[in-house]
């Protein structure tokens, strides 16, 4: 008797929400408390406390603000980059150890380095103030590259909850449930973030918190995850296993060469790399750019908490459209990132206007559009054996964006802080169109690319993950057997 499919999917897919769900809550901990300890460890070495309380409020320090400024976004851009540059190294090791080894084991391994990184900047925390903070920070930062970080984790968490996916068709949904958790983990850590900051409590608690959420997210890994290989366990010693992971780069080409699908692959990755240029590295820069907008911690918090749950609004209409009224991924792509160009302008020219930067949402909200159906799109482009390697890449494109676009976000905003600080928010609309065009490309290279038609399904009754496929399962068994 065949097992109904339903269940099965939703084992797989449910502790993949969660992990995603408490990895990216603590995240949010880790990202709010650590960019505050930053901002207030620079002030407090050129003034007091009670200077340093009244700077975001008090105009009249606006030029010793604008210097403190600088100084935090070139500490915030030596630990990015720390942390960047080893992880670019790491994501395709980590991700042969998917397709080589199980689906589960990166995860484990992620999720330990970023319990190991939190126990690190928890202890920096308590030197709140002193160069050391600032030292121990760097430190944190380079441990945490050698787990890659949270996008090797969405991208090993992928893997393996589309392993479970009878249907290709099956990924936008599959891949769009996996964000709605990774955005109301976002939702809740900035919850937590506004009701800390409220309660005036010490950045160090917000850490621990943050490395308490991640054990209980590794639990429920070595407890709920099965080990899932999808080749024989293998025999190489040390120094093939470190070079393994460019030789089955360079299979993944080559198989998607042989299939007429290379050009659009990266297409996809280039139309990718421009679209996340700007968002993996303005993290720090939106934050100090809100406080300059005369935001504090708990509305910085707050702004990001009421734009995650418009995200997740968000992504149950999509699951809608690709359910009830099958549109095409690429179409959606190509809708989420023109609906989301009004975002950055906005933000530009808000001047210290709250009322525009919180207008600001209903554009962004639809942004994430873009990023589920490219991975949906690339997991259909290559084989089941090559997913890890391919989501693998995609997390070393957006690493490679990690340190590029923090790189070009510091120097615009440092540059641009004294006439027009909205700058950074111009190039970020720029790249967003750049990713529009080579996805427009994209499209054209679909029209005229019969091989592509397999990859972009349009017509055909999808079979989607909350019903029972049994029924359709036996039709396709009738079917090859009269074939």
């Amino acid at each position: 008797m065949v097992e109904p499919s339903v269940p099965r999917l939703w084992r797989a897919v449910l502790p993949i929400c969660l992990i995603c769900f408490l990895y990216l809550c603590s995240f949010l901990l880790f990202f709010c408390a650590t960019n505050s300890l930053i901002y207030s460890t620079v002030c407090l070495l050129r003034a007091n406390e009670s200077y340093c309380a009244e700077i975001d409020q008090n105009k009249s320090l606006i030029i010793l603000e604008e210097s403190i400024q600088k100084e935090s976004s070139q500490w915030a851009l030596y630990g990015t980059l720390s942390f960047a540059i080893i992880a670019c190294f790491i994501s395709p090791i980590y991700g042969s150890l998917s397709d080589t080894k199980n689906r589960k084991f990166p995860i484990i391994l992620t999720i330990c380095n970023a319990i190991l990184t939190g126990l690190i900047i928890t202890i920096a925390s308590i030197y709140q103030g002193t160069q050391l903070c600032l030292i121990l920070y760097i430190v944190a930062n380079i441990v945490n590259g050698f787990g890659g970080g949270t996008l090797i984790l969405i991208s090993s968490c992928f893997g393996y909850a589309t392993d479970s996916c009878t249907h290709k068709e099956q990924h936008v949904q599959m891949i769009a449930i996996i964000e709605a958790s990774l955005n109301i983990g976002v939702i809740i850590g900035y919850a937590l973030c506004t009701f800390v900051f409220e309660l005036h409590t010490r950045i160090w608690h917000i850490l621990l918190v943050h490395v308490l959420l991640l054990v209980l997210a590794l639990v429920i890994s070595l407890v709920f995850l099965k080990n899932r290989s999808l080749s024989q366990p293998s025999t190489n010693n040390l120094s093939q296993k470190i070079i393994q992971p460019i030789y089955d780069i360079h299979d993944l080409f080559v198989g998607l060469k042989q299939n007429h699908l290379l050009i659009s692959f990266l297409i996809l990755l280039f139309s990718l790399f421009f679209y996340d240029l700007f968002r993996m590295g303005s993290g720090s820069i939106v934050y100090l750019y809100l406080h300059y907008m005369s935001f504090d911690d708990a509305h910085y918090a707050a702004y990001f908490s009421f734009e995650q749950l418009a995200t997740c609004l968000a992504l149950i209409l999509l699951v809608l459209l690709r359910r009830r009224w099958k549109v095409n991924d690429l179409y959606l792509a190509i809708m989420g990132l023109c609906l989301s160009l009004a975002a950055p302008i906005l933000f530009a020219f808000a001047q210290r206007n709250k009322a525009m930067i919180f207008g600001a949402i209903p554009s962004s909200m639809f942004s994430i559009y873009f990023a589920v159906c490219l991975r949906a799109i690339i997991a259909r482009l290559v084989p089941e054996k090559d997913k890890g390697k391919a989501f693998s890449f995609v997390a070393l494109i957006q690493n490679l964006d990690v340190v590029m676009g923090t790189i070009a976000c510091v120097e615009i905003y440092q540059a641009s802080i004294d006439f027009f600080p909205g700058l950074v928010f111009i190039f970020a609309a720029t790249t967003r169109i750049i990713a529009l065009i080579f996805i427009l490309i994209q499209g054209l290279c679909v029209s005229r690319t019969p091989e592509l038609l397999s990859i972009m399904p349009t017509d055909e009754i999808e079979e989607p993950i909350l019903e029972n496929q049994s029924d359709d399962d036996n039709n396709n068994d009738d079917e090859l057997i009269h074939a």
